[in-house]
């Protein structure tokens, strides 16, 4: 997995570094993130916070988005990576859902014995 960092404001090192080791721990021993484009900027809208992030991936099949607006950076970061952790694992779940529906009641087996038999009296 890949991941670019575009950082056009503030951001402590240490939190850039723990949302990074969160990501990748995310990746690990799974193939489907393929590319994650993490972009911290200033914001200038008066209502949203003074900080926004975007936590962009591309994944096997689909991208995922993270988009967070806060007063700092650090807490916009922290809060899009959760974000995004969630998103990831709603896909995944979803592709355990319909890997693993349940199996197709075999032809000609068990219908017929008990459309033919019912319980004995």
């Amino acid at each position: 997995m890949d991941i670019q960092w575009h950082v056009v404001t503030d951001l402590d090192g240490s939190r850039r570094d723990a949302a990074e080791a969160r990501i990748r721990k995310l990746g690990e021993g799974q193939k489907d993130l393929i590319h994650v484009v993490i972009h911290v900027e200033s914001s200038n809208h008066h209502q949203h916070g003074s900080a926004e992030v975007k936590i962009r991936c591309q994944a096997k099949g689909r991208e995922l988005i993270a988009h967070e607006r806060d007063d700092e950076p650090e807490i916009a970061l922290v809060r899009a990576v959760d974000i995004f952790e969630r998103e990831v694992r709603t896909m995944r779940a979803k592709r355990r859902d319909r890997r693993g529906h349940a199996p197709p009641v075999p032809a000609g087996g068990e219908d017929e014995r008990l459309a033919g038999g019912g319980a004995a009296d």
